[in-house]
């Protein structure tokens, strides 16, 4: 692994997994050079994914899903041991540039958390800049006390402090071309469906959570005029920017309705 000794001031990659055994081997081959260690919390595979995350020195959690992604999340980054958390799927990839700049980043003194564009990839390569009608963007890498999840599903990063936006890309690999496979959808509203306020992985108030949600519109905005460069192209550029932002709103809203979140 990188050059820390995985106590302190490195970063400390956290992943969860479930039978990803092919998948891990690729994403830890990929980022293992470039952390000082990696923490895994496993639900309990059932192929070789824990023996593959051992191959390479990986702290490994197993444990029966708790019923909440959040939850799963927020262990893993409570087990980490250094200063820097860096959170990533095992069905995601990124350019090895971009996997270089990440110590640059957690030496900086200036920001508490740093996100990142996240693309979709359908598995004939095509690459989705805007599979939700807009740019996607996710809190990645982050001080270990300043980052926690809420959310049973599709989990949402809580960052308290500041946050600097990186127009460097996560490639999210599908395996599927249109909407989940219909059994993982199932499961996945199932998840939603179930969730008590103790699996929301935080104890947010619903006045609590609405200030945060306008103030992420607020930021989105930002980010897609100042961090993607939109500005340069004059009016169409704002314009572009007020339709992603709406896009983003719209969809965040109707997500957070459905899972029984707000």
């Amino acid at each position: 692994m990188g050059i820390g000794d995985g106590d302190g001031m490195g970063i400390s990659a956290c992943l969860i997994t479930k039978n990803e055994e092919e998948a891990l081997a690729r994403s830890l081959k990929m980022i293992s050079a470039y952390v000082d260690e990696i923490v895994i919390v496993d639900g309990q595979s059932e192929d070789k994914t824990v023996e593959v995350a051992r191959e390479f020195d990986a702290v490994v959690i197993q444990r029966e899903f708790s019923g909440s992604f959040a939850i799963e999340r927020n262990s893993g980054i409570e087990r980490a041991r250094n200063e820097w958390v860096f959170i990533l799927d095992p069905d995601e990839t990124l350019e090895p540039g971009f996997l270089q700049t990440l110590r640059d980043l957690a030496t900086s003194r200036k920001y508490d958390a740093y996100s990142f564009l996240r693309h979709d990839v359908l598995p004939d390569g095509t690459i989705l800049e805007t599979p939700c009608g807009h740019p996607e963007i996710h809190v990645r890498l982050a001080k270990k006390d300043r980052l926690r999840y809420y959310g049973a599903i599709h989990e949402k990063a809580v960052v308290s402090g500041k946050i600097k936006f990186i127009p460097e890309a996560i490639y999210h690999h599908r395996g599927y071309f249109e909407d989940y496979p219909a059994e993982k959808k199932e499961r996945f509203e199932a998840i939603g469906r179930n969730a008590s306020e103790d699996l929301q992985g935080l104890k947010i108030s619903s006045h609590t959570l609405l200030a945060r949600n306008v103030k992420l519109v607020f930021h989105y905005f930002r980010n897609m005029l100042i961090g993607m460069g939109l500005y340069r192209k004059g009016p169409s550029g704002i314009i572009q920017a007020i339709r992603y932002t709406y896009s983003f709103t719209s969809y965040g809203l109707k997500q957070y309705v459905r899972l029984g979140q707000i």
